[in-house]
Parts: structure tokens; sequence; C-alpha cells
């Protein structure tokens, strides 16, 4: 009832400026036992009580009742009456009763909010949060009481929330990534492009020619880092760090990840999630009668989930003395310069994003195994050396993304044609996915001939992973749903619903078909650039732009011309066919997310690739029992596809979708990077 009452809410709202501290108090309170509702908790927040809140709370923690709670959340946590007092503050309230209201809101809502508020808002819960966070590196730090009445995870949320659409870390520009790697001419670029990328090994040792020089996006990065590798050291790239949960690769939400992660966002790292600490020996195995090298982990993986707190720390730095390497991923996450560079390498390859993870291994030692990544790395050595050992390519066809690695079991022995390469302080090795690899610390001087061989080797590796639908086989999707859309668009006043019917059931298996097609042609799987900001502004090398984007035409065409040649209507019926017939659609979700894509039409007609079975039936009924009329609509339907396709159609689509991944990577990025601003310097 009261909730219903504007009037009432709305005076309750600037009732939070009174002078009286027993009102706001009181007001405070009310507005808690409002927010138990999701009616009270609208008509809150359409009544500005978020801003009326965040602005009380930047006006009071100006005091100095703020630095008395930091001081008794650092000096006396453990005192239950100081905890008492502390949730009894009139600025511990409205920090209660403002995390309430944001996390339970929409992203509309949260973008109402005035960015500048924000800003001064986030700099006084930061430092809360990092206090916080040093109380609970002891093991027991679950058992501990907190002076809020809300959760350390509800305050990450909050952090989380209103730091994912602010501009807040510095980002380096796609054209100053491609000089500090490949160097300051457009053809160093254009040659990498057309003659190493997804193809060829390369070294660039130019970069550690300029690694002191402040105009090297590396330079920052190198600086950032403790040259000797102590247990102070150790203790500043593990102790405090929070957990990044994966998100869903199609998952273009950011309300659907932050709904799944409520109740954990802000633990400790998780080993195998966040950190892998390892080492590679030889073991004598009885069935093959020979020495092998296999990875030994400090802790196991399958044991359930292990949170890396002050115990696991030491453990973890007693074995890096014992020769395991240290594998922390997402840095782009922890390290706003990293990020910066991560940032500028996707736009600089037209992908949504890039990872980073940072290795630590100490002299003498290998860390993981020889393997093959699903995805195309830049290995950056920061400190120290490290010996290579890398393979040819067994065969031509790409490692798709999240598809199974394939085993390396055997391998060890076989070394025709591999590479030896001595990475040094500087060096950047570029990987193609699918190769496999190996590396460790130098040896002895006589392997290495410098003195590195004492010292640890730190380097991080920036993964271009090309996601499904930014492949070429992505595009081709994308220009097919785009052309069909567009003409069930234009014959809709002179078609009915069977025909359109007819149309989404043929387009059904024609992207069947091209999928079929990349699993044995690797142009497929190669990544389409034809969203990378690889120009430069400078008219003069008009050409090296003109060449690059040439190439992606030519590439286009080669899609449409296999499609037109190679598209096999009864292997893709068969599979639809089996589908239907187990009732599974899973062999299908790879096509899941061309959800994402538009379509034209009232919404229950649109269709669900979530759910693809209802018209996966239809089909089947329609075309069981005549093979050859089907077979001649399919011919009809691919060839006007293949003919009638506008590249520069698919172009925009393609780049529509592409920031649609990029924003949920962003928001997600400059999340995470606010609950580490502890460790982004």
């Amino acid at each position: 009832m009261i909730a219903s009452d504007d009037e009432v809410v709305k005076c309750l709202v600037w009732a939070l400026g009174s002078r009286s501290r027993r009102v706001a108090e009181a007001v405070c309170n009310a507005i808690m036992d409002l927010s138990t509702s999701p009616i009270g908790r609208e008509r809150l927040r359409n009544s500005f009580a978020i801003e009326r809140l965040l602005c009380s709370f930047c006006q009071m923690a100006a005091t100095p009742l703020y630095i008395d709670i930091l001081d008794i959340v650092e000096k006396e946590s453990g005192d239950s009456s100081n905890i008492e007092s502390m949730r009894d503050s009139i600025l511990v309230l409205i920090l209660d009763a403002a995390v309430v209201l944001i996390n339970t809101c929409g992203e509309e809502f949260l973008d109402q909010i005035p960015k500048e508020l924000v800003r001064q808002f986030l700099p006084f819960l930061r430092p809360l949060w990092d206090k916080i966070q040093c109380l609970e590196l002891p093991s027991n730090y679950s058992q501990q009481k907190s002076f809020l009445r809300i959760t350390k995870y509800d305050l990450a949320a909050t952090i989380f929330r209103l730091s994912m659409n602010q501009a807040d870390h510095a980002t380096w520009g796609y054209d100053e990534v491609r000089i500090s790697i490949f160097g300051g001419k457009e053809s160093d670029f254009e040659n990498f492009i057309l003659n190493y990328w997804e193809n060829s090994l390369l070294i660039l040792s130019r970069a550690s020619k300029n690694l002191e020089k402040d105009n090297n996006i590396f330079s920052s990065l190198i600086h950032s880092f403790i040259h000797k590798m102590t247990d102070d050291a150790l203790d500043s790239i593990l102790l405090g760090l929070v957990s990044c949960p994966p998100i869903a690769s199609d998952e273009l939400d950011i309300n659907c990840f932050l709904n799944e992660v409520n109740v954990s966002l802000g633990s400790p790292i998780m080993y195998g999630q966040d950190i892998r600490i390892l080492k590679t020996q030889e073991v004598t195995t009885r069935s093959l009668n020979k020495d092998v090298k296999k990875e030994l982990h400090l802790f196991k993986i399958d044991a359930g989930p292990i949170f890396m707190d002050a115990d696991n720390v030491q453990k973890s730095k007693e074995a890096f003395r014992d020769g395991y390497t240290i594998a922390l991923r997402g840095m782009e996450f922890r390290s706003d310069k990293v990020a910066a560079i991560a940032e500028g390498l996707a736009d600089l390859f037209g992908q949504p994003s890039v990872g980073a993870n940072l290795y630590v291994t100490p002299p003498g030692s290998q860390g993981l195994a020889k393997h093959y990544d699903d995805h195309c790395v830049f290995v950056c050595q920061l400190f120290g050396c490290k010996q290579w050992t890398i393979s040819p390519r067994p065969t031509s066809i790409l490692p798709r993304l999240y598809d199974p690695i394939g085993s390396l079991h055997g391998s060890e022995s076989s070394m025709s044609g591999s590479m030896q390469i001595l990475l040094k302080e500087g060096d950047i090795l570029y990987v193609p996915r699918g190769y496999p690899h190996e590396a460790h610390t130098v040896i002895d001087e006589y392997e290495s001939r410098s003195k590195a061989s004492n010292d640890f080797s730190l380097h991080l590796t920036l993964a271009v992973e090309v996601e499904p639908p930014f492949e070429w086989e992505g595009f081709a999707h994308v220009a097919l749903h785009g052309w069909n859309e567009k003409q069930k668009q234009a014959s809709s006043q002179h078609c009915d619903s069977k025909l359109e019917n007819l149309r989404t059931m043929l387009a059904l298996l024609l992207h069947v078909a091209i999928r079929l097609i990349s699993d044995h042609d690797p142009i497929f799987r190669k990544a389409c650039m034809v969203a990378a900001k690889h120009w430069s502004a400078d008219t003069d090398e008009d050409h090296h732009v003109q060449m690059l984007s040439l190439s992606q035409r030519a590439t286009f065409g080669y899609i449409i011309d296999k499609i037109h040649a190679s598209s096999n209507y009864i292997e893709a019926f068969r599979i639809i066919e089996t589908v239907v017939q187990e009732r599974n659609d899973d062999s299908l979700q790879w096509m899941r997310w061309l959800q994402h894509l538009p379509q034209h039409g009232d919404v229950d007609e649109r269709l669900d690739f979530n759910n693809l079975l209802g018209v996966l039936d239809d089909l089947i009924v329609l075309y069981n029992e005549d093979n050859k009329k089907a077979m001649i609509e399919f011919t009809q339907f691919k060839s006007q596809f293949c003919r009638y396709v506008i590249f520069e159609d698919a172009c925009k689509s393609f780049v529509i979708l592409l920031e649609k991944y990029r924003k949920i990577r962003k928001q997600y990025t400059k999340g995470m990077l606010s609950l580490h601003s502890k460790y982004s310097q």
C-alpha cells in the first residue's frame, strides 16, 4: 500500500536530505523495508532514490565518519561491539539501501544514473572493498562477521554494475598497437596478414629495440611488474585477486550473467578457472616402456572448488621454488595496462576481444606440456628468456574455438621439422592456432649463451580468439540470414505464410550444408577481418588498405563459389533427420548465435534458434516423401543466394553483430577491472 502511493514514496526519498540524523536513519530503514518487494524497489527507483542515496553518501563520506569506518574495518574487524555500532551508522545504512536498489535493477536504470555521480561514488566504495578483501586473506575468512547488512558479494556486484558502463580504463589505439608489434609501416602489417596470419610462425624482435621507449605500449607493462621474483613479488601477483567467472560465448545480456553470479561475484581466485600451478617432467610409463613428459598439477582440478586463500598461496610459493610454473588467466580483467593492449589488438584484427594470460616459470623448468591452441597467440617475453620448440601443424584444418583439443600423446619424440626459438626480453613470438608447442626456461649457459639461465621467465600471451560468428563460416551464415530476411521482407505482401515457412526451412538446410563444408575447408575456419581497423589515416598508404580489403572480398568470392558448388542437400537433410528422430537438437547448438541477428515479423513468428525441433519436424514432413522436389527447391534457393547476395549488406550485419559482442565484453572487462583497481596501476 505504501509503495503504491507515489506521493509517500517521493516524500520519503526527499527526506533523505534531512539534517536530523534520527530522521535520516528512519528514512533509510523505511527504504530498506520498501525494497523487500519488487514494486517497492521499482517505485523507489522511479522516484530517483538511487541518485538521492548516492548524493547523500558522497556528502557524508567527505567527513571523518567515512575515515572512522575504514579504520574500524582495518583495525578492529573482529570486535562485535564495533560491528554493531557500524551497522547503525547512517553512512552504512545509506550504503546498504543503495546496494539493494542498484543490484536489483536492470541496465536501463543503471544508464539513467548520472555518470558524474557514479564517478564520485565509486572512489569511496573501492577502498572499502580493498579493505574487506584484505580481511579475508586468512583461510577462515568465511566465519568473520560483516559490519554491513549486505554481503561482500553484494558490494562487489554494486561496484561491477556501476563500473561496467564507465569509461574508466585507458585504451591504446589499434594503430599504436600495430606500430609497437609490427613496425611503423602499413606494409609491415599487410605482409603479416597476407603471409603469416593463421598460417606461419613469426618472431618479432624489433619490439625489444624500443623496449624502454615511452612510445612503446609494452614499456609501461614491463615497469608494472617486479623484476626480482621474491615472495613479495608472488604475493603481489596472487593475493587479493578476484575470480573472473566465465561468461557464455553467445551471451549478449550482461544482466543474465550478473544474475548467475550474484552470490559469488568477488570470490577469491579459483584453481583451474583463474590459475593453474603446474610443471612438466619426464615420467616412465609401463605401458609404453619409455619416458614421456607429463603435467603435474599442484592441486587436483577435479576435487571441487579450490580458492587461493593465504594457505594455498603459501603452498604456491613453495611449489614455485620447486619448479612449478604459475599460470594466471584473465589478465585483461585484472590489469588496466593489459586491458588497453588487448582492446587495441582486438580492434586491429576485427574481433570481439583478446584474452591475456601470465606465465611465471622458475629457472630450468617447463610449465605446460606440449599442446596446441584453438586460438592464435602473441607471446610477449617480459623478463628472462625461454626456449620454445614448435612443431609443424599436423593438418591444414584450423581448430575451432571451444572444440575439444586433440591429444598429442606419443608426439613427444617426434621432432621432425620442429623449430627451436629462444625468446629474449622484449621479443614477441606469433604462434598460429593448431601448431604444437612447448617451452622451458633455459637450463644452462651452454644452451642459452647468456646469463639469463639463472633467472625466472615471465611472459604474457595475447590470444586472438576467433568466436564462431567471426570466422568466414560465420560470415557466410550472416550473409545467408541477412539475404533471406531481405527476401522475406520484400515479398511479405505478395506471399502467404506457407511460402515464408518454406524459405525458413530451406535457409536452415543451407546453414547446415555450409557447416558441413567448413568441416573440411580450411578457408571457412579462418578469421573474417572485414571489420578490422587496420588502415592508416595517411593517404599515401591507401594502397595497403586496398590490398587488404581486396583480399577480404576475394575470400568472400571463394566462400560463395564453394557454397554453390559443394552444398550437399542429402547430407544436410540426414543430419536434420537424425536430430528429429532422436528429439535432441544439441548437435545444432553451434547455430544458437544466429538468434542475435535481426528477424522481421511478429515475435511469435520468428525462428527460435534455441528450440529448432518444431520447424525441423515440419521440414521432415514436407520433404521426407519427395526428395526429388526437395533437391530442386534447395538447389534453386542456394543458386539465388549465391547469385544475389551482396557483400556490403553482409558486412553491415556483421559489424552490427560484432558491436553487440564487443559491448558485453567491454562491460565485463570494466566491471572486473574495477574490482581489481588496487592492482591496476
